[in-house]
């Protein structure tokens, strides 16, 4: 089977390649990561994409979108990938929220957002995690309570990684409060202003320096056309938004950077008057960092094929987010092992290698076996939907 690109997308890759090139430097690539969330150039840059004609690029066109095939988003987010990790800048609503609109909102909810998301100019926030509520999602409290117009949301989120700076809250809250359903049964999907009184929010900070937050809601009123499709049915619409993610956000080609830097980094440096790159045990290292790369690619093309061709994506995306997450935890492991003490140091420091990235993205890797969901819950996903094995808990 055959996953290419045909001569007009690797065409249209040739195009944004060298527009990233010019246009985004490490810089703005890193401003989501700091305390003021995305700055003014990363908002800059992101209007440029869409002004340029890279975003929207499979989304309709009546919505300002350019009606092409999903492989060209495929290929802007490897592109962006490839550059220090980068992702849309504003990618929440781009890579997830969109998606799940284009599928289940209503008519006014798509002409509202839809365009504003290809014009680069909105951001959202994930509000999905609780305190109680991570791996088992269906368990969340958040309540939003049915008045005459709106709804009246109060409880906690955490780790929202994008609050501090976005518009807007992508917020999954309890509808349905009877304990003799099913508890996954009741829950609804919000829209909700970032700017609306009674959100407070308060930082969280990971070990490798980026802010995360947690969010507090006290009697916030949501208008009931910010629901987002039918009332109960958001959980399933969270697990379609998170299949989208899979395929967009966890694919191996963002850690191929790394690997080019450490083939580079043992070409150059020499041990008791030796190449580094002569060593039998790290050339084996650095080899099997390659193969292994070569497969998630394999997996992530063939999860991606699946979506591209309207085929169902079952437990194919949770298969490339547990072998590229982990995948990363041994390839930045292995960089630490080559480094050596050098590996410790913090970027900025007078003597570090490779600018410190390796002991950034080593701190940074503990979060992605966790983040968008642990890989202990995946495997159990992949073994019951894939395996036909039977539920375990």
């Amino acid at each position: 089977m055959d996953f290419g690109y045909t001569q007009e997308e690797e065409e249209f890759r040739e195009r944004l390649a060298k527009f990233l090139d010019q246009e985004l430097t490490e810089e703005i690539a890193r401003q989501n990561w700091e305390d003021k969330g995305v700055g003014p150039e990363a908002r800059e840059f992101s209007l440029k994409l869409s002004t340029n004609g890279f975003l929207g690029l499979s989304w309709p066109l009546e919505y300002g979108g350019q009606g092409l095939p999903p492989a060209y988003d495929f290929i802007l987010l490897d592109e962006l990938g490839k550059r220090w990790g980068a992702h849309v800048p504003l990618d929440i609503g781009y890579t997830m929220v969109g998606a799940t609109i284009l599928r289940r909102g209503s008519e006014e909810l798509k002409k509202a957002f839809l365009p504003k998301i290809i014009k680069g100019e909105i951001e959202f926030s994930l509000g999905y995690t609780e305190p109680n509520a991570g791996s088992d999602l269906a368990s969340m409290q958040m309540r939003a309570e049915e008045e005459d117009d709106c709804f009246i949301i109060s409880g906690q989120k955490t780790f929202n990684t994008e609050c501090h700076y976005s518009e807007y809250h992508w917020l999954a809250a309890r509808t349905d409060f009877n304990p003799e359903i099913a508890k996954y049964k009741g829950i609804s999907l919000f829209i909700v202003d970032m700017d609306s009184p009674g959100i407070t929010i308060r930082p969280l900070w990971t070990m490798s320096g980026e802010r995360t937050n947690e969010v507090f809601y006290d009697d916030v009123k949501v208008p009931k056309n910010r629901m987002v499709g039918e009332k109960n049915k958001g959980f399933y619409y969270m697990m379609e938004a998170i299949g989208s993610e899979r395929n967009q956000v966890f694919v191996p080609i963002r850690l191929y950077p790394i690997l080019d830097e450490l083939i580079q980094y043992v070409k150059e440096t020499e041990y008791n008057g030796k190449p580094l790159s002569e060593d039998p045990l790290i050339r084996d290292k650095l080899a099997q960092a390659a193969i292994e790369l070569e497969v998630g690619t394999l997996l992530a093309d063939h999860s991606r094929w699946l979506e591209s061709n309207d085929l169902p994506l079952n437990y194919e995306p949770e298969i490339t987010k547990i072998f590229t997450s982990e995948l990363e935890q041994r390839l930045v492991k292995t960089g630490m092992e080559i480094l050596g003490l050098y590996s410790q140091l913090e970027e900025g420091s007078k003597r570090v290698p490779l600018r410190g990235r390796i002991e950034w993205y080593f701190l940074h890797s503990f979060m992605t076996t966790i983040g968008a969901g642990t890989s202990e819950i995946g495997r159990s996903v992949i073994a019951q939907r894939g395996l036909g094995l039977p539920r375990s808990y």
